[in-house]
C-alpha cells in the first residue's frame, strides 16, 4: 500500500518534516508472534478454549433480550477462531467502536513511540506581516488537538505539550537567533485539507458539542478549558492561536526581550509558501504524548475529536489526502491489512459519529483479534476502557462476573448501541467480542443493558 505517484511521494517527504519517518503499511507476514503486553499471555493461550455450542446457549438468551436488531461475533483471541456468531456480517453504523479500528490505524502507520510537534517558525519580513520589517512567527499546526494552555505537563495526556511553554521556548529561540523588534503571529493550519466539518456529522453532533471543527491545532481536545465534559468551541484553531499570542506578549514582558508584538484581534493564515514552512527549522516546538498514551486517552474518553485528528495525521504520513474521505479509506486498508474482510464495509469518518457507516461485528472483531496477537497493537488492548477506571466503562459490569475480566470501547447513537473489545473466560480463556445492537428506537438502556448481560455470560464460560 506504499503511495507511487510523485504527488504522493511529494507528500510523503513533508510529512517526515513534521513527523519522523512513518513506517508504510505492507502486508503482515503470516501470524504474528505473541505480544508480551496484551492479555493474551501464554497462560492464556494454554487455557482450554470454550465450547462454542456452549458458548451460544449462555450469550443467545441474553442478546434476545435486545429491542432492534443485534449482530455479534466472538473469537479465540488467540487464535482467531469464531467460536460464537449472530449475523456477524450484518452491516450498521459501529459508533464509538470504530475508534478501536482507528487506534490500529494510528498504531500500524505512526508507531506507539511516534508524537505529534506543533511548531513556531520565523519568516523574516514574511507575507502577512503588519510591517515588512516584522518578523512572522507561524504557529504551525502539527496534528495535536490536546495542547495546554499553560505549562507543558509531562505526566499529563491532555495537556502534554503546553502553549506557555511554547511560547517560553520561542521568545528564548528569538533571543538566542539575534532576533529584535516587531513581531507578529500568524498561523498554519494547512496539515489538514477539505472541510473541517466532516459532511456526514449530524448537525447536533457540532452543537452539543460531541465535535469540532476538525483542525490540526487545538487547546483541551478544542475546548477552552481542561476535561472531557466541558464545551467546545467552534474554532479551537483561532483560540488556540490567541492563547499563544497571549503567551507570547506575558514572556516579552517578563523577560524583558528586545522584542515588540504586533497584537492582533485575529491570528490570521499565513501567506507563506506551505513547502517552506514546512521545511524551515523551528525557533521552538512541543511535542504531544505518544501516539500509543494518545491512542488510549482517545479509547477511554471516547473523545471524538482525538479520533478524527490521528485518523487525518495517519493518512498524511502515508502520503494519503488529510481529508475526513482519506482518513476513512486508511482505516478500511489497515482492517483489511489485519485480516478483516471488508466487503461492504463503508467508513466516513475516524470517530464513529457518522450514522451513514456501516461496518459488522465480524470486521471489529478481526481488529480486536488481530491486536490479541500483533506486536505492535498492543497498546490498543492497553487503552480499552474497563469497569471502575476513569472512562466510558466506568460504571458497567460492576459487580458481575465480567467485572474484573472486560476491557472494551463502548458505542453510542441514537438508535445504536455497540461494544467491541476482549473478556476473559472463568478459565482464563481471552475472548475477541464486537456486539451492535440498531433500530432501537431510542431503546438504547435496554440494549446496553442486554449487550452487559452477555458479555458476562462470557466471562463465565
Amino acid at each position: 500500500m506504499t503511495p507511487g505517484s510523485p504527488f504522493a511521494s511529494l507528500l510523503a517527504a513533508l510529512a517526515a518534516a513534521l513527523l519522523s519517518a512513518a513506517p508504510v503499511l505492507t502486508p503482515l507476514a503470516g501470524p504474528a508472534a505473541l505480544a508480551p503486553g496484551n492479555p493474551v499471555t501464554a497462560e492464556a493461550v494454554a487455557a482450554p478454549a470454550p465450547d462454542a455450542r456452549g458458548l451460544a446457549a449462555a450469550v443467545d438468551p441474553a442478546l434476545d433480550g435486545s429491542p432492534g436488531t443485534v449482530a455479534a461475533q466472538v473469537r479465540d483471541a488467540a487464535t482467531g477462531e469464531v467460536l460464537y456468531a449472530r449475523d456477524a456480517d450484518a452491516l450498521a453504523a459501529p459508533a464509538s467502536s470504530l475508534k478501536v479500528l482507528t487506534a490500529a490505524a494510528a498504531l500500524r502507520t505512526l508507531g506507539p513511540e511516534r508524537t505529534l510537534r506543533t511548531r513556531v517558525v520565523a519568516v523574516p519580513g514574511g507575507s502577512g506581516a503588519d510591517d515588512d520589517a516584522a518578523t512572522e512567527l507561524v504557529l504551525v499546526g502539527g496534528g495535536d488537538v490536546l495542547l495546554g494552555d499553560g505549562a507543558s505537563d509531562p505526566d499529563a495526556v491532555a495537556g502534554r505539550a503546553g502553549l506557555g511553554t511554547l511560547a517560553e521556548r520561542t521568545v528564548a529561540g528569538l533571543v538566542a537567533d539575534g532576533v529584535t523588534g516587531e513581531v507578529v503571529l500568524s498561523v498554519d493550519l494547512r496539515l489538514f485539507e477539505g472541510d473541517p466539518v466532516n459532511p456526514a456529522w449530524a448537525p447536533e453532533d457540532l452543537e452539543d458539542g460531541h465535535v469540532s471543527a476538525l483542525q490540526p491545532l487545538a487547546a483541551w481536545g478544542g475546548r477552552e478549558a481542561p476535561g472531557v465534559d466541558e464545551e467546545r468551541i467552534p474554532d479551537p484553531a483561532a483560540h488556540a492561536a490567541l492563547v499563544l499570542q497571549d503567551r507570547l506578549r506575558e514572556e516579552i514582558q517578563r523577560t524583558g526581550a528586545d522584542l515588540e508584538l504586533g497584537v492582533r484581534e485575529a491570528i490570521p493564515a499565513t501567506e507563506a509558501d506551505r513547502a517552506d514552512v514546512v521545511v524551515a527549522e523551528p525557533v521552538a516546538q512541543v511535542e504531544s504524548a505518544p501516539v500509543a498514551d494518545v491512542a488510549a486517552y482517545m479509547l477511554a474518553h471516547s473523545e471524538n475529536q482525538v479520533a478524527e485528528a490521528l485518523g487525518h495525521v495517519a493518512a498524511y504520513a502515508v502520503g494519503r489526502p488529510a481529508t475526513h474521505d482519506g482518513a476513512a479509506r486508511l482505516l478500511e486498508d489497515v482492517a483489511a491489512d489485519l485480516g478483516a474482510d471488508t466487503a461492504g464495509m463503508e467508513l466516513l469518518d475516524a470517530s464513529g459519529l457518522a450514522e451513514g457507516a456501516r461496518v459488522s461485528p465480524a470486521q471489529l472483531a478481526a481488529v480486536v483479534s488481530a491486536a490479541a496477537r500483533v506486536p505492535w497493537l498492543a497498546p490498543v488492548l492497553d487503552g480499552l476502557p474497563r469497569p471502575g477506571e476513569d472512562s466510558t466503562l466506568d460504571e458497567r459490569f460492576r459487580g458481575t462476573a465480567a467485572e474484573d475480566a472486560v476491557a472494551a470501547k463502548t458505542g453510542t447513537l441514537d438508535h445504536t448501541v455497540s461494544l467491541t473489545g476482549t473478556v476473559r473466560t472463568a478459565d482464563g480463556r481471552v475472548l475477541a467480542f464486537s456486539v451492535i445492537a440498531s433500530d432501537l428506537d431510542w431503546r438504547l438502556d435496554e440494549a446496553r443493558a442486554a449487550v452487559d448481560e452477555a458479555v458476562t455470560a462470557m466471562a463465565g464460560r
